[in-house]
Parts: structure tokens; sequence; C-alpha cells
């Protein structure tokens, strides 16, 4: 074993390796999320809103992924203090409320805009963490990293410039939730010592509780049994599985450069949207999409070195891949 080698259960990983495996997971968590777009407006033409979707989304995905955190929330109490279990660390508390507003406002923005317009507004999120990380995180980003942000900021200017046809109140929203994503990747940061089913857990009940009264002062409990089955695929596969994916990705990657591997999400929406409910593409899409592909390509190239401090111990993290 090297001297930056480190070492996890059975296996040794090394710098190298853990930043590999960090972009990989994140990578396939942007995957993933990208058929929001779609399954949200298969679900509004169930006659769904937005604010069931958000509560029905967030629960199931807590309850599915559960049985992976099993014993892993003692990760999420405060250091020093071993009393009652329910007791969470700061930062835990500040997730849950960052992860609803985030979920809450996306979910809506996409009821009242494109999901192109959604999307890419939400990914104003990377601006926020380039330009505060370097406090909240004492995480400076490379000098390569800020001119790839920039490529891939121009493929986004692209296809926002040719998405423009939305309501006014929507794109606020989308923006709303930009701020809060971009926040809530670095309160996860900050929990990077957990376990990352415990965190995803966490966030995605507690959600589901803070929002349960504004859905039952609206209404929206009733599903159609399509309905049921859209929800039931977005809370578990779209959701839930990704956020896991992306949790364990940030404990390995520094959330900048995590921020700009997610652009992969942006890029495919538009696609899965109109497969669903031919919702189209424009060619300013197409074009800032090559261009976001582009900076993820050089992204990807130059990955040498473990991004997260050499003091963070991934071990639970690389077991829990392992099965246990």
């Amino acid at each position: 074993m090297t001297a930056d080698a480190v070492e996890t259960g059975d296996t040794t990983v090394t710098p190298r390796d853990a930043a590999w495996t960090g972009v990989l997971l994140v990578a396939a968590a942007a995957a993933l999320w990208s058929l929001n777009g779609a399954l949200i407006k298969m679900m509004t033409r169930e006659g769904a809103g937005g604010v069931a979707i958000a509560f029905y989304r967030s629960l199931i995905a807590g309850l599915f992924l559960i049985p992976l955190a099993r014993g892993k929330f003692n990760t999420l109490r405060p250091k020093g203090r071993p009393g009652s279990r329910l007791r969470l660390r700061p930062a835990a508390i500040i997730c849950v409320a960052l992860f609803t507003l985030m979920t809450l406002s996306f979910v809506v923005a996409n009821t009242m805009t494109e999901a192109a317009n959604a999307i890419l507004l939400q990914y104003t999120s990377t601006f926020w963490i380039f330009g505060l990380s370097p406090w909240l995180l004492k995480e400076r980003p490379r000098r390569s990293d800020l001119w790839l942000l920039a490529l891939a900021m121009i493929g986004i200017g692209i296809i926002i410039a040719g998405n423009a046809s939305a309501t006014l109140m929507g794109l606020i929203v989308a923006l709303g939730s930009g701020l809060f994503y971009g926040l809530l990747t670095m309160a996860i940061r900050q929990l990077r010592d957990s376990d990352p089913a415990a965190v995803t857990v966490v966030n995605n009940l507690g959600a589901a509780l803070l929002l349960l009264i504004p859905v039952l002062w609206i209404g929206e409990l009733s599903l159609t049994p399509r309905g049921w089955v859209l929800i039931t695929i977005m809370g578990v596969v779209q959701f839930g599985l990704p956020y896991y994916l992306y949790t364990l990705g940030l404990a390995r990657i520094p959330a900048h450069r995590a921020a700009l591997i997610t652009l992969l999400e942006p890029v495919l929406v538009p696609l899965w949207t109109y497969l669903a409910v031919r919702e189209t593409v424009s060619t300013y899409t197409l074009v800032g999409g090559a261009i976001i592909f582009a900076a993820l390509l050089l992204l990807f190239r130059s990955v040498k070195s473990p991004a997260a401090p050499r003091s963070l111990k991934p071990a639970p993290h690389a077991r829990y891949g392992q099965g246990e």
C-alpha cells in the first residue's frame, strides 16, 4: 500500500480510485435524475399537483432506502453526545429544510414551465456552489475547473436563450430551486462523514413530513392507478436511488466538481421529455448540450487525485458499496 492509499475494510482504495469512483457515482445519479421532467409531466397529465408529487416522491424514496440505512442513523447524531437516537446534528436539520425547499420548488416549476427551462435554471446552483464553497466549505476550485465551468455555462446559456417561452413565475420558482440545490449540495458535503443512506432517508422523510400539512390543506392526496405507478417509479428509481449515489459521490469529490458532473442531467431531460410527452427539443438545446458534454469529457480526463481531504475516511461508504 502506498503512502496515499486508504485502507477500507477488505480493500485498499488509492486516491485515483476514490476520485474515479466519486465521478461515476455522481454521473449515475445525474442520469437517473434526468427522468424527472418526463415523469412529472406524465404525472400532471394524470391530474396530480406539484405539492402532491413532491410529497409522495420524497415519502416513497425515504421508505425505499430505510433498509439501506438500518443501524446507520447514529452517524447523524451530534458528535460526543450518545443520547437519544432522534437527536440530529444541526447540519442534518439544515439539510432537511434545504432538501424540502429544493424538491418542492423544482417540481412546482416543472408544472408551470417547460421541463428544459426548469432543469436548466435549477442548474444555476453551480454558480452558488463555486461562489460560496471557498467560504462555507474551505474548498477552492482549481483554475482548470473554473474554465470548464465557464464552458459549461456557455452551453447552458445557449439552451436558455432558445427556450425562453416560459412564464415569469415559473422562471422565478426554477431559479429558487437552483439556489436551494446549491446550498443543499454544500450542506451534504458537510455531512460527508455520515452514512449516505442515513442522510438520504432523513432528507426524504423529513421533506415528506414538512410537506404533509400543505398537501392535506390543498387536498391533493388522491391519485389515479396510473399515477400511483408513476409516482412509485419516481420515488424509487428517479429520486431515492440517485440521491443515495450522489451522497456517496460527495464523500469522495468536492462539491464544485460534483456540480460540474451533474450538468449531464439538463442535457438528458429534454430528450426523455420529448420521448414521453413529445415536448420538443430546439436546435439551441442540441448545440448547448454538445458544449456541456465537451466540458464533461474534459472534466473526466482531469481526474488525477482525490478531491476530498486526506483526513476523510471513506471506509463506511466503501463497505456499503460492497453490500453491507
